[in-house]
This record gives structure tokens, sequence and C-alpha cells, in this order.
């Protein structure tokens, strides 16, 4: 028998059954991909950041090619400030508005942002509330500083006709799906979260209809026209602006303590940055990062959130940061924000670092997450079994493959049992589904053809994860060059 060959970082690297989860350092904030309801060659963001006392105001612009974004008209050197936007210009999920908590214009709030108040500010209903004040927003019903701050409400108002097209960012949205899209993912996990996420987002859209059909009955006729209309949608888009927009910040202090809960936060201007992973290099990689600053123990009134550049930006380079953990791998990226992002399978990673996208492989009933350099030690040790039948192995040869297998080792005929497998779940990802039960005039609407065309999306990212997969396994079973599978 040919001698064996470890897993290596240069080949593959065995993983533990415990598989590694991402870490939390990171935040997330919502994508800008959607075209917005209004044109953007007419938007002046120098006039936003103004509205909005960001700086600097005179160096962003927006473009669209494809997907909207935000460029540099000046380079930015490493480390300098791309943009910093108070706090208190931003929707705070400790602030909702006063209709949503029940409170009186002239009742007193020297405890309205007492964060120990875990009743009234609990961390799992941080979307109602910033979904509130987004619906407070439509309403025209503004209150305290915004109402005082004539720049502030129109900087809101600006943003707010800028946002994506409702229907089409509920279209892209997988919690909205039937199953008959969800299905045509062939994506497990992400039928799984969908799921797991139903009735979380139907408690939330309960609660704010709830509270708005009462704030409806208080304010006067010509807004009460709202009324009139579906509650429960206008809720859901709400809440769909709040997942794919929102960003969450850390309290700390300047020593890096923690003195509070995570706040929430949807931060105009902030929120057109796209997407980029920052664990590539080069063209196309997260090229800033961001933070808040200037905040003090229980004090964020002089705070802002502040983006910085992580290397140096060109002239008309576009501001690109990473969204963090919730958008890797490419299923929770879609179910997050509505979109999958491109991966570069050949980037160098890290064991330290979370898995930049993964494909499910199922082999004898069972799942398993792959990546392209790496498998599962369980998907090994069920191979080696397969491999027994598939290729008639007897049992002293057996016994010795799963001996070496303990020790850490991949043999060439379980490496090629796990490709031919790979590949067959690769091809099949690839296969055109059976046609559902829509009616043909659907698969013409825009909403339809969004939903179909992110599905496809997303089983050719895994299918592209499997075939790199399957060739890198290949690799190590035939040495000499090989025709491309």
């Amino acid at each position: 028998m040919a001698p064996l060959q470890k897993f290596v970082k240069a080949a593959f690297t065995a993983t533990a059954p415990n598989y590694q989860t991402a870490s939390t350092k990171t935040v997330s904030i919502g994508t800008t991909s959607l075209l917005s309801g209004l044109d953007v060659a007419s938007v002046s963001l120098e006039e936003m950041c103004g509205l909005f006392k960001a700086k600097p105001a005179d160096n962003l612009y927006l473009t669209s090619n494809g997907e909207r974004g935000v460029c540099v008209y000046k380079p930015v050197k490493k480390g300098d400030v791309v943009l910093s936007i108070p706090i208190s210009s931003c929707f705070r999920d400790d602030e909702p508005p006063r209709w949503y908590e029940h409170l009186e214009d002239n009742e007193a709030t020297e405890d309205e942002h007492d964060i120990t108040d875990y009743e009234r500010y609990s961390p799992s209903g941080w979307a109602s509330r910033l979904a509130a004040s987004v619906l407070d927003l439509e309403l025209n019903n503004s209150e305290g500083e915004v109402q005082n701050d004539n720049d502030l409400k129109k900087g809101r108002e600006m943003w707010q006709s800028m946002l994506p097209d409702k229907d089409i960012l509920r279209a892209s949205l997988p919690i909205h799906w039937g199953e008959e899209i969800v299905g045509s993912t062939k994506c497990t996990a992400l039928e799984l979260v969908i799921d797991s996420a139903y009735f979380a987002r139907a408690t939330a859209v309960f609660t704010l209809t709830d509270e708005l059909k009462q704030v409806l009955e208080d304010i006067k006729d010509e807004k009460g026209q709202i009324a009139n209309v579906d509650l429960e949608r206008k809720c859901h888009d709400a809440l769909d602006i709040v997942q794919t927009r929102a960003c969450r910040v850390e309290r700390k202090c300047e020593d890096g303590a923690q003195w509070g809960p995570p706040l929430r936060i949807l931060a105009p201007i902030f929120d057109f940055i796209n997407h980029a992973s920052s664990r590539s290099t080069g063209k196309g990689s997260a090229n800033a990062e961001f933070g808040v600053e200037n905040e003090h123990m229980c004090d964020m009134h002089e705070a802002k959130l502040v983006v910085r550049a992580l290397r140096d930006i060109g002239e008309g380079e576009e501001v690109l940061i990473d969204y963090g953990d919730s958008a890797r791998p490419a299923w929770r990226c879609l179910t997050s924000y509505g979109f999958v992002p491109d991966y570069d399978l050949n980037a160098d990673t890290s064991d330290e670092e979370p898995l930049e996208n993964v494909a499910e492989l199922w082999m004898n009933g069972l799942r398993f997450d792959v990546d392209p350099n790496s498998v599962p030690y369980d998907l090994v040790e069920v191979a080696a079994a397969q491999t027994m039948l598939d290729y008639s192995v007897s049992e002293e040869e057996f016994a010795q493959e799963e001996e070496e297998i303990e020790n850490g080792m991949l043999t060439p005929l379980v490496a090629r049992t796990i490709a031919d497998r790979a590949i067959e779940a690769a091809v099949n990802l690839v296969i055109e589904t059976e046609e559902g039960d829509s009616e043909e005039d659907v698969w013409d609407a825009p909403e339809f053809v969004q939903a179909a065309s992110l599905a496809n999306r997303l089983r050719w990212s895994q299918h592209e994860v499997l075939m790199k997969f399957a060739k890198n396994l290949r690799g190590l079973c035939n040495p000499e060059p090989e025709e491309e599978i």
C-alpha cells in the first residue's frame, strides 16, 4: 500500500468532531446591494453628511454599477477616518418611540437610557424596538430631539427615500420564501434556520401590529389612513429593514471594559457600505473597519460610529467592510442580508478564523459541513466504512487503514470515496429541480425572479465549494496531474 499522507495545512487538516464556531468579535451590518427607490445619481452624500453631522462631508459618493456602494473622491491613508457619524444621529434600540412604550409626552424620562432595565430593553426585543422607530418615521411622528432638529428630521426622510424597494427586499429574504423556492436551494441548513426564525418573526410582527393599532387610534385622521392598509405587511417591511441594515456595537470604556449590553443601531450613510471579506487581501477585499469612539462609562452622548481605513484606499475606490460572522457561510449571509457573496476559494486561511464558506455533504444518512481545505474527522470515519463496501477491501486491509485514520492520516482509497461523493453532490446541485405548482404568470414577476435567482446563486456557491473540495482530495490520491473534474 502506498504511504499514507497526513492532514496538514498545505493539504488537508483533519478537524475534530467539535466543529469550531465562528468568533463573535466582529459585528455585522446590512446590505445595500438592491437598487433604492431614489435615483442614485440625484443623491448627494455631502448633503446627507451635513444633515446627520457626519464627517468628512465632502469625500464620499454613491455609485451604482449593479450594486450601490460608497466610494471616495480622494485617497484615504491607512488608519484615517473614512466616515464618522454621531450615535445621536442614528436610530437606537434603547430609544424606541414613546407610543411603543406607552409613555405620554409629559412623562418623566430620567430613566430613558437605563440600560440595567432588562425587562424594558430585553436583548431579544431589539429588532422590534428598532422596527418601531422605522414605522414611526413613516408615520411622520418624530419625537424628542428629532422633532426639534429639522436637519436630522430631513436627513432621516432622505434616508428613508433611499431604502430598497420593499417587494424586492422581501423577495430577497428566505424567511418570506415559499416551500418551492426554499426546497430548490437544496440546503438543509437554510431550511432549518428559516424554521427557527419563523416564530420569532411572527411574535415580533404580532407585537408591533398590536402597538401600531393602538397608536393609530390616537393620531390625526389624515395620518390614520395607514389603518386601511395591511399593518402586518408594514411591520414585516420595517423588520426587513432592521434585519438587513442594523449594526451591533459594544458599550466599552477607554480601557476596553464593557459597561452595558450591546447597542443596536441603524446608522444612515454607514448602512450604504457594502460587504467584503477581511480574511483575504487585494482587490475586492475589505479595506475598512468600524467601531465606536468617544464613548464613556454610562455616557454615549459624544460617541461616534467611526469607519477607518484598514489599508490605503485609492481615489474612486469603493469602501468595503466585513459584515462579520453573519455573512459566513453563504446560506447564513443570504438569510441575514438577502444576498450571496462571492468567495475566493483559493484564499489562505488559518485554523483560528471562522470558515469563509462551507457546503453540506451527505454520506450514509449523515450530514457534514465541508470546505475546500479541511475534512471533518467524523466524515473520514464514515467514508472509511463505505470504502470497505465499495472497493471490497479485506478486513485486514480495512483494520490497517482504520488504525492509520485514527492517527490523523487520510488514505488514498478513503479520499477517493469522499471525492466521488462530493462530485455526485456537486452535480446534483446544478441539476434543474422539477417545476413546482407556481402559476406561469408568477414566474415573470420580479419578486419571484429575485428569489429564484438567489436560490440558484446559493446552489452554485455550494457547487463550487464541493468541486474544489473534491479536486483537493483527488490531488491526495492521484499525485500526478489529472483531467479537470
